[in-house]
């Protein structure tokens, strides 16, 4: 019996033995464009002290058993995966670059600098939270940005476009807006295409605005726009349908129902009635349009739906002397305001915008570059005939 004991023992302290015998696995790291990847970090998931850092012909060597899971990372890219299931020493890996690299790197007065380094107040926007159909970027600034206070006043084409303040409404001037600085200058947000955008940066106290005097005094927004790149033609395109739908909208009464409230409050100061008993008649029985009409305004000069269509299109590219970032974009927003269809001068009410950008990047020599850029904003806005907004309400008053 006792030698059946001690077979057993022996022979699962080799089966555990062979569960845990090590593998050498080794690979060579990649980046998107082939190119290796030296001083990349690996390690194992269970273990990160058990790890081992790139060479710089992009080898990497790790020891790990079966089950054991190799992670290859580096900054500014994703984490690599692999799942160790047999020895092998041929591994491929391929690395993708991250949505959020831009994240470690701030863009300040003074340049681009490591978002650690950096002590003032500077906050940067992740890009993809910018890549939603809006009618102005500054509309999708608001919720996004601590200590930035964005405030839409209308909902009209055209009007439709947020202000907003950075350190609140109450800095100095008030009303004055931060200094946008647009690939060193000055320009207007609403004019840029969302997808133009490489790094988005708010600078918002006195340390990180210092450089730029009174001018910064209410904030400073830096934006860079997206250069050539020197590798094949990429071309994005993009194309975004909006319905917008009026589902809060105030009910009236009719005619005849405004007329008895109208001998109600008359009634009740003890007036004469605004209505006789036979007036009243012609506007229950509807015998007398022309003077006693009963129309729904709301319903004759407001749709319940209005579209917005936005189109993109760019294309970058280049090689090591010249580089290239073209753009053209497009929105066409329409209004919740009827018009006539034979009226020549007020018809396709609406908020249209075009915008095109190009960066140019020339190598003249190799310590020389020339940057050269130019963008156009055009917008075409179509009103009522009614200046104001308040032509629903003008209308119902006088029933």
């Amino acid at each position: 019996m006792k030698n059946i004991i001690i077979i057993l023992a022996m022979s699962l302290l080799s089966l555990s033995g062979l569960a845990q015998q090590s593998w050498n696995m080794a690979g060579v790291v990649y980046d998107e464009a082939g190119q290796t990847m030296p001083g990349a970090t690996v390690f194992l998931k269970s273990g990160v002290s058990l790890g081992a850092i790139v060479d710089e012909n992009g080898a990497f060597k790790i020891k790990a058993v079966k089950g054991d899971v190799i992670v290859v990372s580096f900054i500014g890219y994703n984490n690599f995966e692999y799942l160790v299931e047999k020895e092998d020493n041929q591994i491929v890996v391929k690395m993708t670059p991250s949505a959020t690299q831009m994240e470690e790197v701030v863009v300040t007065a003074l340049g681009s600098q490591r978002k650690i380094s950096v002590v003032g107040a500077i906050t940067s926007i992740d890009i993809k939270e910018l890549q939603t159909p809006a009618t102005s970027l500054v509309n999708m600034i608001g919720g996004r940005v601590p200590g930035v206070i964005s405030m839409m006043t209308s909902g009209e084409p055209g009007k439709n476009i947020s202000e907003f303040w950075v350190r609140g409404i109450s800095t100095f001037g008030a009303s004055s807006s931060a200094l946008v600085l647009i690939d060193g200058l000055e320009g207007n947000l609403n004019a840029i295409d969302p997808a133009d955008v490489e790094s988005f940066s708010i600078l918002k106290d006195a340390s990180a605005t210092a450089v730029y005097g009174v001018r910064g005094a209410n904030g400073v927004v830096l934006v860079t726009t997206k250069r050539g790149q020197p590798g094949k033609l990429k071309i994005t395109a993009r194309a975004n349908f909006t319905l917008s739908h009026l589902n809060r909208m105030p009910e009236y009464l009719g005619a005849y129902d405004y007329a008895a409230l109208a001998n109600e409050a008359r009634a009740v100061r003890g007036d004469v009635p605004v209505y006789n008993e036979q007036e009243m008649g012609f506007i229950r029985y509807h015998l007398d349009n022309d003077l006693y009409p009963d129309v729904d305004w709301q319903k004759e000069i407001m749709k319940a739906n209005g579209f917005q269509q936005t189109y993109y299109v760019s294309a970058q590219g280049g090689g090591e002397v010249a580089r290239y970032f073209v753009s053209l974009g497009m929105s066409n927003e329409g209004a919740a305001y009827k018009t006539s269809p034979s009226n020549p001068y007020r018809s396709g009410v609406g908020y249209n915008t075009y915008n095109g950008r190009i960066n140019l990047d020339i190598n003249l020599t190799k310590s020389t570059t020339l940057y050269f850029g130019t963008d156009t904003y055009v917008t075409l806005r179509k009103q009522p005939g009614y200046a104001s907004t308040e032509a629903l309400w003008d209308a119902q008053a006088s029933l």
